[in-house]
């Protein structure tokens, strides 16, 4: 005599098959928009990574502010982890550059007492292999980076450029192909003491810097140096801008 089928069976063939089902579409998905690959995991791709990176980054800076001052008298600290000389200034930065051809231009302009000034940064190059040609993103700076000098903190770079830059006062050049440096980073400074919290000894490896701040700092500074300043050349200017706007 034939028994007829087990209807929990069946409920379990059906369920069993539409599982199946589900895995293959699942599968095919996967397949079709991309899973992690190998160790890949939640690691920071480059920016060339991404298959519709234009390269092309706006950006501008507000609430600036200039470490020390353009009437300092040597010896100065144009860096000033204490935050105790910083000089707030009208003043802004705007940047439109392509980090693929390494071409493009940063304009800064702020004033001090009476005085206007204008920087004009538009010439970039590479000293170093990290530089990628005079602009790059997405690296790390400073600190025990192993990129550029350790006299800031370690901070990740979201753009930087290398180069040099001429500096206009009253309409007048100032400095003429100095060399210069921009950063788009995180926030380096507190910002309500403003002071920089390096060198210290170092407790965690992601650097002394505030990831849920953003700053731009830009430094213009001469080939010759000078031992009693810090850092030790004869000139270097040095501004930052608290608020930054993507464009």
């Amino acid at each position: 005599m034939t028994m007829p089928p087990n209807p929990s069976t069946k409920s379990a063939h059906i369920v069993s098959a539409f599982i199946l089902a589900l895995m293959c579409v699942s599968t095919a998905v996967a397949a079709q928009f991309g899973t992690p690959k190998g160790d890949e995991g939640t690691r920071i791709f480059k920016a060339t990574e991404h298959p519709h990176y234009s390269g092309h980054f706006r950006l501008s800076g507000q609430k600036a502010i200039l470490i020390g001052s353009m009437k300092d008298e040597v010896p100065w600290d144009h860096l000033d982890y204490a935050g105790k000389r910083l000089t707030p200034v009208q003043g802004t930065i705007d940047i439109e550059v392509n980090e693929l051809t390494n071409n493009g231009q940063v304009i800064a302009e702020f004033v001090e007492g009476g005085d206007r000034y204008r920087i004009i940064f538009d010439r970039f190059a590479a000293k170093a292999p990290f530089q990628d040609g005079g602009i790059t993103t997405r690296i790390y700076e400073h600190g025990d980076s192993n990129n550029g000098d350790p006299l800031y903190p370690k901070t990740w770079l979201y753009l930087g450029g290398w180069g040099t830059a001429t500096m206009h006062k009253n309409d007048q050049v100032l400095y003429q192909d100095y060399d210069a440096h921009f950063m788009v980073m995180e926030r380096s400074r507190d910002p309500k003491t403003h002071e920089v919290r390096y060198p210290t000894k170092r407790t965690l490896p992601g650097g002394e810097t505030d990831p849920a701040g953003m700053e731009i700092d830009l430094w213009v500074r001469s080939k010759e140096q000078n031992a009693k300043n810090f850092p030790p050349f004869e000139t270097f200017v040095h501004l930052c801008w608290e608020e930054v706007t993507w464009k």
